[in-house]
């Protein structure tokens, strides 16, 4: 039976051989190779680092997107020095390009984020939201994660239950 974990573990698979490919292409003499494609260079560096980032978003659930933003970002600069030591061109428009996919994929992994907190908290402001982020520092957080005292036998009250006591709507 197919579990999420079968793709996290298929997709760091995916990574190490897609990881291991970008290097190999844009270190090795393979220069030009992207044209047999019809594609340009800095579109087949927005295409690859964009790609990389998607899988590892699959790779590592529990990571935060914008760190693994952010790694793709540094290994497609490792990239560009270590041309420097090779006998390849290396590019601030090339790194660009990395960041263009990065960014993209980034970016429109965030719709999910949105749609989520639409679910399940589409009455709240967002200032009420981000507070009660665990992700965030504990100080913007204080108080607001905090469970609200149980008397005997009652249910613990919801995000949301607790979220409206701390900060109650203004009337219309």
């Amino acid at each position: 039976m197919l579990t999420p974990n079968h793709v996290v573990t298929t997709a760091r698979a995916v990574l190490v051989i897609g990881a291991a490919t970008v290097a190999v292409l844009t270190l090795g003499p393979f220069q030009g190779a992207e044209q047999i494609f019809g594609l340009t260079d800095k579109s087949a560096h927005a295409i690859a680092f964009g790609g990389l980032t998607a899988i590892s978003f699959a790779a590592f659930p529990r990571m935060r997107r914008a760190d693994l933003a952010r790694a793709a970002l540094i290994l497609g600069a490792g990239i560009e020095v270590a041309q420097l030591f090779g006998h390849r061109s290396a590019s601030i428009a090339d790194w660009a390009a990395d960041a263009v996919g990065v960014a993209t994929v980034y970016g429109s992994s965030l719709i999910e984020s949105a749609r989520k907190m639409a679910r399940e908290h589409g009455d709240l402001p967002f200032t009420v939201i981000a507070a009660a982020d665990r992700r965030r520092s504990r100080k913007s957080a204080k108080g607001v994660l905090t469970p609200v005292a149980q008397r005997d036998g009652e249910r613990p009250a919801r995000f949301a239950d607790r979220a409206a006591q701390r900060f109650p709507r203004e009337p219309a």
